[in-house]
């Protein structure tokens, strides 16, 4: 009798225990979860369409240098000459395209941070608790893609 009286007790001690526990866990503040669209977001960025631009143009005189290349070393006669000339062009497009790509990885690296910064105070602003992208999200969060993109512009 001592025992089961012992055991009974134990019992209502858990049970007020775990259900004041609970109580706390369920009144705990839960998640908001944001999604966002970057792919969308760096597509509309009139910064990323400024590079692309610029990307072209440079690219433009790479091809134009190239063509100009072709027609001197085709129109040389003289071997050595010719091949003096492929070498020089040649090291010219390479130091060309070398900096147009090292231009556009600093500026994407820069756009990226600034669309991340921009993110970032969104979610502070609207108390998100999480972003993540549409990517990895098979369903829920709310999407803040629009308002993201408007700010950028």
């Amino acid at each position: 009798m001592k025992n089961n009286f012992w055991f009974i007790l134990a019992c209502v001690l858990m049970f007020f225990i775990g259900y004041s526990v609970n109580d706390s866990a369920v009144s705990f503040q839960k998640y908001k979860v944001a999604v966002v669209d970057v792919e969308s977001i760096m597509q509309k960025s009139p910064e990323i369409l400024a590079l692309k631009e610029s990307q072209n143009k440079q690219s433009e005189e790479i091809n134009t240098l190239i063509t100009k290349a072709q027609n001197e070393i085709a129109n040389q006669t003289d071997r050595n000459k010719a091949l003096q000339l492929e070498a020089t062009y040649r090291k010219q497009i390479e130091e060309k395209k070398n900096a147009m790509d090292e231009e556009y990885n600093k500026k994407i690296v820069e756009i990226t941070k600034n669309i991340r910064n921009l993110i970032s105070k969104q979610a502070k602003e609207s108390n998100y608790n999480l972003v993540l992208p549409t990517g990895m999200v098979i369903s829920g969060g709310e999407d803040i893609t629009e308002s993201i993109a408007k700010d950028i512009k």
